[in-house]
């Protein structure tokens, strides 16, 4: 979920382009806004009949959004900082709400580190789905994609299959 765009330039700017490449890879991608209540339906859609949870950085609007979705709850919701133009954070421990058309939404506090120190090598590499259909294919089995010679995820990148970007971020 993309909340706040109405904050973005007019063309979503590079923001837009990141999302575009998410969304060419499967991934269901909402962009939202409280103002206005663009995307809210479908966001709403996307939650129903399921147990999510909202994580992001303090200050995105993840309460916001539970505020419009679940006008019946009564939220704290900070103002927009004048010196970032960023939320406030509020929200101090996990909630969960039922929504009345079945299913859970977890609210959850802001995040201000994200690290991946948990994950073996393996666990991040089958977190990027475009590489599952070349894992187990390079010339040697205990391959690190890095520069091993008849690396397959080396080979898709050379030839425009996976994400130059995308394999630089993992």
């Amino acid at each position: 979920v993309l909340n706040k765009i109405d904050l973005l330039p007019g063309n979503d700017g590079e923001l837009g382009d990141l999302l575009m490449s998410y969304q060419a890879l499967g991934y269901s991608v909402v962009r939202a806004t409280v103002r206005g209540e663009h995307g809210l339906d479908e966001l709403y859609a996307k939650l129903a009949g399921r147990t999510s949870v909202f994580v992001g950085q303090s200050g995105v609007g993840k309460s916001s959004l539970i505020d419009c979705l679940l006008p019946n709850e009564a939220l704290r919701i900070g103002a927009l900082s004048e010196d970032s133009r960023k939320g406030t954070h509020t929200t101090t421990t996990a909630r969960l709400y039922s929504l009345p058309g079945g299913g859970e939404l977890i609210d959850s506090p802001g995040i201000r580190e994200f690290g991946l120190t948990h994950l073996d090598e393996r666990q991040v590499t089958e977190g990027f789905i475009e590489f599952h259909e070349y894992l187990g294919r390079c010339r040697f089995r205990d391959c690190r994609h890095r520069n091993e010679p008849g690396c397959a995820l080396l080979e898709a990148v050379e030839e425009g299959q996976i994400s130059a970007e995308r394999f630089a971020s993992y």
